[in-house]
């Protein structure tokens, strides 16, 4: 039973796309520190932080759109 539920799990996990970046070692080790102390994965950890970012600048462009449309 614990057998097919990790597999099932390893399924889910790899349907996933992947991306990779390279970086400092410095940045590297920043990540790590930080996904240790918020319990997380590195993998995790940098969606999140990309995701956020996404969020931030569909925010700015919309609100830049907004500008633009009340200047006309």
């Amino acid at each position: 039973m614990l057998e097919s539920w990790c597999r099932q799990v390893l399924i889910m996990a790899t349907r996933r796309p992947r991306v990779m970046f390279t970086c400092s070692e410095d940045i590297k080790e920043t990540l790590e520190l930080w996904s240790e102390e918020e319990g997380r994965t590195v993998s995790n950890l940098v969606e999140r932080i990309i995701a956020e970012a996404i969020a931030a600048r569909a925010k700015k462009l919309k609100s830049s759109k907004s500008k633009v449309q009340d200047e006309e």
